[in-house]
């Protein structure tokens, strides 16, 4: 009896080690989701067909781009057609290109169509009816870029497009900055609302 009890034992102890030496540790701990830096809520009116287009029903996998614009922006413009000239640096960015509502929806067409906006990997060209994002991002001027990765904010561009940092971030060699520090700065604009 003692000796099976001992080999049940024994078994029990080996079976404990095989388990806990094959257990996979993760490499590194992911970071937990804030809400805070999750893209903000917005509906947008595409320029196809004016379908209106709700931020909660837009895929947030991977890497998107709100990329803030105004069609008769000179700067805006400029950044249009440098977006467009580099875009195979840009072929894991997803861009949602918008103006604001005070924006005319053919005048985004042609802004579209001038330059070559269906070649930058577009979900949606519009314009964000009630200007949702210029309150949340507390816009003052365009161009304006907010980048998200897998829903979490990594990086705004305010004014000028960091095309090389773009292209980085595409790459996946980019390091954002932490998230709290990004949090620092979504807290200062929300305080401004």
């Amino acid at each position: 009896m003692i000796k099976s009890t001992n080999y049940v034992v024994w078994r029990v102890v080996c079976l404990s080690f095989i388990l806990v030496s094959c257990a996979k540790t993760p490499k590194e701990k992911a970071e937990p989701f804030v809400t805070e830096l999750a893209m903000p809520n917005f509906r947008l009116a595409t320029m196809q067909d004016s379908t209106m287009i709700l931020s909660k029903d837009i895929s947030k996998d991977g890497i998107v781009v709100l990329k803030y614009f105004s069609p008769d922006c000179d700067h805006c413009q400029k950044a249009a057609q440098q977006y467009v000239s580099r875009k195979n640096c840009f072929s894991n960015l997803r861009t949602i290109w918008m103006s604001g509502d005070w924006a005319n929806l053919k005048d985004i067409q042609t802004f579209a169509e001038t330059y070559n906006l269906n070649q930058t990997n577009p979900i949606y060209i519009g314009k964000d009816v009630a200007s949702n994002l210029v309150l949340y991002f507390d816009l003052k001027s365009v161009p304006f870029a907010a980048v998200y990765k897998d829903n979490q904010l990594i990086k705004e561009y305010r004014n000028k497009l960091d095309f090389n940092e773009l292209a980085e971030i595409n790459n996946g060699t980019f390091v954002p900055q932490p998230k709290d520090s990004l949090l620092k700065i979504r807290q200062q604009f929300s305080m401004k609302r």
